[in-house]
């Protein structure tokens, strides 16, 4: 066999395997991380296709196997990318306005710890003027750059940590509780927060567990969103989640997670708003999420300019809906 046919096998079958990685139920971290790169893989797949059939083609049973593997693996890749596509079925209802009155404007993102850029990020929260603002990797560097705001947002919960474990939270609906918690990991905190919203009480689940690494394989980081998914769905009020969850919303713990809690994803056929990696075009997808109740609908959902840290800023617009039984 040519060199260049062995090549084109082996590049083809390298393709195949990584595509379909993310079927094995493993939580072993260089496994997890596989599940990430799916559009990516899809092009690459397409690409080794075309090439494949252009330099090998089907002559024979193995290659048939190959482009038959292609294919499959291409149609696996766009099988969870799709449904995250414009025109496709919205998961979290459209709103133009709140059916009630009540809407939640929100900011979340990940500041990068190491980042000196603060500046960008207010010029894009005070564009957007949210009624929270939730920042993670926060120490007391940012909490010193963000220090404007509190005298914006009179209600606060202010967790700077040097450890990339820090948050940042900033309200202008009153705090009526909050529960700091450490639920998996005694070094990885998580917020439960309500929030008054004149007749209506909020809870927000603020969450960032550590992403797939040597050091940390995906078990504890999927034992806290399962957490989090039973407390959403017992819970009387309406709930949104939010946070650099370091996972992609087509994986099968986010999908699981979704079903147990009964939460929405506003992403789903609006588009992916991929947020990292902000300093990188092509190793890009979608970590940082929000994920609200049924009482919910979207008034409108954004991704704003970067601003120094490896990770995208959102924004989102919720509004309550009528009809829906709240408390």
């Amino acid at each position: 066999m040519p060199v260049i046919e062995v090549l084109a096998y082996t590049l083809c079958a390298a393709g195949i395997i990584g595509a379909a990685i993310p079927l094995i139920p493993e939580q072993i971290w260089w496994l997890r991380a596989w599940t990430y790169p799916r559009v990516q893989m899809a092009l690459i797949n397409t690409g080794l296709l075309m090439l494949f059939l252009l330099l090998v083609g089907v002559t024979g049973a193995a290659s048939g196997l190959i482009a038959i593997g292609l294919i499959l693996t291409i149609m696996l890749c766009l099988r969870d990318i799709l449904p995250f596509m414009p025109y496709m079925p919205k998961q979290s209802p459209d709103l133009t306005s709140p059916d009630s009155g009540a809407s939640i404007k929100m900011v979340l993102g990940n500041v990068l710890m190491e980042n000196e850029n603060a500046s960008e990020l207010l010029v894009s929260i005070r564009r957007k003027n949210p009624d929270l603002v939730f920042m993670v990797e926060t120490n007391a560097k940012w909490r010193g750059y963000l220090s404007e705001l509190e005298a914006e947002y009179p209600y606060t919960y202010l967790l700077p940590l040097e450890d990339f474990n820090g948050m940042l939270f900033y309200s202008r609906y009153e705090i009526l509780n909050v529960s700091e918690r450490y639920l998996v990991q005694d070094h990885i905190p998580s917020l439960s927060i309500n929030l008054n919203l004149g007749q209506q009480t909020v809870r927000f689940f603020g969450v960032h567990p550590r992403p797939p690494r040597p050091e940390d394989d995906t078990e504890k980081m999927d034992r806290e969103l399962d957490i989090i998914a039973a407390e959403a769905k017992d819970c009387p009020h309406p709930v949104i989640v939010s946070g650099d969850l370091n996972d992609v919303g087509w994986s099968a713990e986010t999908k699981s997670f979704l079903q147990t809690s009964g939460l929405l994803d506003p992403r789903r056929g609006r588009g992916l708003f991929n947020t990292f990696n902000a300093k990188n075009p092509i190793v890009r997808w979608p970590l940082d999420h929000l994920f609200h109740s049924q009482h919910f609908g979207t008034i409108a959902i954004e991704r704003l300019p970067k601003f120094g840290s490896d990770h995208f800023p959102m924004f989102v617009h919720l509004g309550l809906k009528i009809g829906v039984s709240h408390d």
